[in-house]
């Protein structure tokens, strides 16, 4: 392999990536490979490793700062897949990869499963609130204690629907941002060990 070989390969692997971080990336290896001479090429592509090794190291460090940039959620996502091709675009061992992999979506499947049913929890208590406030309104004329009952019911239920609904929302950003964090940093420093 060669510079332009190791350069081309490298801007391959790193296409996922917006066309400034490529650009920076791929000025910051010509120029070290310019200053170390050409007589040293080669050296500088052993120390290097290959161009995979080199691009799944700038995608972890790109999604990790991405992650702890404030943003949408279409951009929260494009991180947490940037992450993943970084995992998969390193250099290890395809059992090692896979199994990595299966790890981590059965920890972000199990991770979701527990928020979508603690979403979809406080969701019915705000509906059974509603529902208990109405069942309320339609006993005003039988029965004053039932409708007190089913109002006091009712709003709690709305609150207490309304407090889980949000905190669920809040804690699923929280967990996202720590997830997307934590693989970000594993792939660098297994990059840099």
């Amino acid at each position: 392999m060669n510079r332009n070989e190791f350069i081309k390969e490298l801007k391959k692997k790193l296409r996922k990536l917006p066309f400034d971080e490529i650009k920076e990336a791929v000025d910051y290896y010509e120029g070290y490979f310019n200053d170390a001479g050409e007589d040293n090429e080669q050296a500088v592509l052993a120390e290097l490793g290959s161009p995979a090794a080199v691009a799944s190291h700038i995608i972890a460090a790109f999604a990790i700062k991405e992650s702890e940039t404030e943003g949408s959620g279409k951009k929260k996502w494009r991180v947490a897949w940037l992450v993943i091709l970084s995992i998969f675009a390193s250099p290890i061992a395809i059992p090692l990869a896979l199994s990595a992999g299966v790890v981590a979506i059965v920890l972000i499947v199990t991770l979701s499963a527990v928020l979508i049913s603690f979403f979809a929890a406080g969701a019915a208590m705000f509906v059974s609130g509603i529902a208990c406030v109405v069942a309320g309104f339609l006993v005003i004329f039988q029965s004053v204690p039932t409708t007190l009952f089913y109002l006091g019911a009712g709003l709690m239920l709305l609150g207490i629907g309304a407090a889980a609904t949000i905190a669920t929302t809040k804690l699923s950003k929280i967990c996202f941002n720590w997830l997307t964090k934590k693989v970000g940093s594993f792939i660098l420093r297994r990059k840099t060990a």
